[in-house]
């Protein structure tokens, strides 16, 4: 797993957004693990609009290992632009051990990626009683980095309420090999997954998953303080993906689907 070293904050977002872009932050708390899990909202300009007989998109955003929940606004507001409600987690707490590069690294990280699936679970059910106007039955996981193994994690051992699943060059936790979840895996070109992670060429057709590399990337560089082209490829390989149609899965470099 890739020790980030904390970028700035990008001073601009990445697209030009028309409308205000309401964002709240909820200092939730699990009750059940004494643990606070703070939550940004980005809204959709027509929120207003987003009702139980017609509920707008929803998407669970987490951050990679030393990362923070506020530094992926450039994916949150153009999500939140094509009309979703993103929620971006906050997975790191005060207490919480950090990694240990002499300890057990699989068992580490298996801990942490079932820390935020955990999380990530209680976002959703507190979120879905809070704002009945969107579709949490069909919420979008974004994760990147141990946020994607986490998400990875909570797809494949608890799916309810999960239609699709964008990890950003997550490396640990396999994908789920699923034809009710649909996956969209971007992978950095300076980085490996350990065995089992990606679905094979036949699982990627059968399943349909996408499995799409950006050359001359970085893992680290996959948040707000990334270069602003590789920040563009991510939205629109992104925004491609989640748009419905035959093309929906963008083609990866050896035309596989």
């Amino acid at each position: 797993m890739t020790v980030f070293h904390r970028p700035l904050l990008a001073a601009a977002i990445l697209l030009a957004v028309t409308g205000a872009q309401a964002q709240t932050t909820l200092a939730l708390v699990d009750a059940a693990r004494a643990r606070p899990v703070p939550i940004d909202l980005y809204l959709p300009a027509k929120a207003d609009s987003c009702t139980p007989e017609r509920p707008c998109p929803v998407a669970l955003l987490s951050h990679g290992y030393g990362m923070g929940s506020r530094e992926y606004g450039f994916l949150a507001e153009a999500l939140s632009a094509r009309g979703y409600l993103v929620a971006s987690i906050g997975h790191e707490a005060p207490g919480d051990a950090k990694m240990d590069p002499n300890g057990d690294l699989p068992r580490q990280r298996a801990e942490m990626a079932a820390r935020g699936a955990a999380n990530i679970r209680f976002a959703h059910t507190v979120l879905a009683r809070r704002y009945p106007g969107y579709d949490w039955g069909r919420t979008v996981l974004v994760g990147h980095s141990l946020g994607g193994d986490s998400s990875a994690w909570l797809a494949r051992t608890d799916p309810a309420g999960i239609a699709a699943l964008i990890t950003l060059d997550n490396r640990r936790a396999a994908l789920p090999r699923s034809e009710h979840i649909r996956v969209l895996s971007l992978r950095a070109a300076d980085t490996g997954a350990d065995p089992g992670v990606l679905p094979t060429l036949e699982e990627q057709r059968r399943f349909k998953a996408c499995i799409l590399p950006l050359p001359d990337s970085r893992h680290n560089d996959m948040a707000d303080g990334g270069p602003p082209e590789l920040r563009q490829r991510i939205v629109d390989a992104v925004l491609a993906f989640l748009t419905p149609g035959p093309n929906a899965c963008p083609a990866t470099s050896d035309g596989v689907q």
